[in-house]
């Protein structure tokens, strides 16, 4: 969650040219498919973990249950995140710009994404690990979500710029502002 998935929306903004949304969705299923994984062990960690001394499962805890809860939330809401881009890729395609799916995929993303890594974190306070460990998630959940962001936020100037450039009637960058809408 904190490396993968924030790393193939990066792809998508830096890799040049056409093949950017392939290595993008490539990168993002990999990343999903890793996703699905950890829940599974999630999953199979709260049915055999039982809280000693009466206190039931980890899921039925009131002070352990939101990690779980917030890790499957995520897991389907990320599920639609291929279907949203695929109506998003089509229709850009159709009309040439933004539809109501490009946001919904854009922000969908960036929204539960993001509280995958912030639930990481969480799993790691429940689970009682060392300070160094949890320090180090800190750190590096922190330097991606930002190059993540800083990355959206250069996206969305090149694009910013290809559509002004094309408005002002000012030639841009062939090659740069076909994918900087996308």
């Amino acid at each position: 969650m904190v490396i993968l998935f924030p790393l193939g929306s990066i792809f998508m903004r830096v890799i040049p040219g056409r093949f950017a949304i392939w290595i993008h969705a490539a990168a993002q299923m990999i990343a999903y498919l890793v996703y699905i994984a950890a829940v599974g062990l999630g999953i199979y960690l709260v049915r055999m973990v039982q809280i000693p001394f009466g206190g039931g499962s980890l899921l039925t805890n009131p002070n352990t249950s939101y990690h779980p809860i917030i890790g499957l939330v995520v897991l389907v809401f990320l599920f639609f995140q291929p279907i949203l881009g695929a109506i998003h890729h089509a229709k850009y395609k159709k009309v040439g710009g933004r539809q109501i799916w490009s946001y919904l995929h854009l922000f969908n993303g960036r929204i539960f994404i993001t509280l995958g890594i912030a639930n990481g974190g969480l799993g790691l306070w429940m689970a009682r690990e060392s300070d160094k460990l949890k320090t180090a998630y800190i750190a590096v959940a922190v330097v991606m979500w930002v190059l993540w962001m800083l990355s959206a936020v250069w996206g969305e100037w090149r694009r910013w710029r290809a559509i002004k450039s094309t408005k002002s009637g000012v030639p841009g960058k062939s090659s740069d502002s076909g994918r900087a809408q996308f």
